[in-house]
């Protein structure tokens, strides 16, 4: 089989890409999507004018559009999602086949991210493998997602365009999404114990506080994008029963079930 590695990068990240790639290998091909909001950003490295590098460029911004469009441009057996400061090793490569090929009915797997030495952990991962189902606490990371192609376009399923960085309201969030979708198409999910690229131990979602507009902002997004109108008298009574906690960490109750139904009028208008 062979994997797509899926990289996404904007502007000049096109020239952070090359540190991505490994020695050219029969079973890796790269599909790069370069996103240029200035011409002075459309060019292409010479380090990426390989046979097994695949470069498109679009315009504008949104990181779900940028690997919507990787997507598109991939063909083959397994796609891993990528960014421009990820890195791999073949052995990280030997998993993503391994698992797939050991579980013929596997349409979905999330990984692990490992980090470079005297890092911590990326973050707190299970030992055991095991399904993803709706009820699943499960926080996905992009980095940490494979699946077979063929399975996910034969579904029709993409990145939802109104989650994740550079869109219009709700700053992170896709990979959720897009798993949820996964789930719901009956796809098999399954989380993996084991490593399948390198990243600097870093969260930007671990950096929030617990109840930052953009975690409720997305908590009724994400719900609107689940459960439709019921997101809102949802959204009234996740208020009413977390209110000692938002006073206790000097957030307004009113403002957080202000910021849950905003996000949740933007998905379901």
């Amino acid at each position: 089989m062979i994997v797509n590695i899926l990289i996404a990068t904007i502007d000049a990240g096109i020239g952070k890409v090359e540190k991505v790639l490994l020695d050219p290998r029969p079973e890796i091909k790269y599909i790069v999507s370069h996103q240029v909001t200035e011409e002075r950003f459309r060019f292409v490295p010479g380090a990426l004018k390989r046979s097994d590098v695949a470069v498109g460029q679009i315009e504008g911004r949104g990181l779900s559009r940028n690997r919507n469009n990787a997507l598109a441009m991939a063909g083959g057996d397994i796609a891993l999602l990528a960014d421009d400061d990820a890195r791999y090793r073949p052995e990280y490569i030997a998993e993503v086949l391994k698992a797939f090929e050991a579980d013929r009915a596997l349409d979905v797997a999330c990984f692990k991210i490992a980090t470079p030495a005297g890092e911590g952990a990326y973050k707190d991962y299970a030992a055991e493998s095991y399904l993803l189902n709706e009820e699943s606490r499960h926080y996905i990371s992009s980095l940490e997602i494979a699946f077979r192609l063929m399975a996910v376009k034969n579904r029709g399923l993409q990145f939802d365009e109104r989650f994740g960085l550079g869109s219009q309201l709700v700053c992170y969030g896709e990979e959720a999404v897009f798993i949820h979708d996964c789930i719901q198409a009956g796809l098999k999910v399954k989380y993996i114990p084991a490593y399948v690229a390198e990243h600097a131990a870093q969260s930007t979602t671990g950096t929030r506080a617990q109840y930052a507009a953009e975690n409720n902002i997305f908590k009724g997004a994400y719900d609107a994008r689940r459960y439709g109108w019921l997101a809102f008298p949802g959204a009234v009574l996740g208020a009413l029963q977390l209110w000692p906690a938002l006073k206790r960490e000097g957030k307004s109750p009113l403002r957080y079930l202000g910021e849950r139904l905003r996000g949740a009028w933007h998905i379901y208008r």
